[in-house]
C-alpha cells in the first residue's frame, strides 16, 4: 500500500474493524459468507499484529460478540 503512514494506520485500523464486523454479523452481511470474512480478518491480524495489539484485536475476536 503506497500511501503516508498516518494514513495507511488508519486504513488498516478501518479494513481491521470493518472484517470483524462482517464476521461477527453475517446475516446483516449477506453479500460476503462468514469465512471468507474470517479469512481477510485473520490475514490483516497475522500481517499486521502490532495494530491489533494496540487495538486489542486477536484472531478469537471474531467468535465473541
Amino acid at each position: 500500500m503506497n500511501a503516508r503512514n498516518e494514513i495507511k494506520y488508519a486504513l488498516l485500523v478501518r479494513k481491521m474493524k470493518y472484517w470483524l464486523m462482517v464476521a461477527r454479523n453475517p446475516s446483516v452481511y449477506r453479500h460476503c459468507p462468514s469465512s471468507r470474512a474470517r479469512k481477510n480478518y485473520w490475514r490483516l491480524i497475522a500481517k499486521y499484529p502490532e495494530i491489533a495489539a494496540q487495538l486489542n484485536l486477536n484472531p478469537a475476536s471474531v467468535y465473541t460478540a
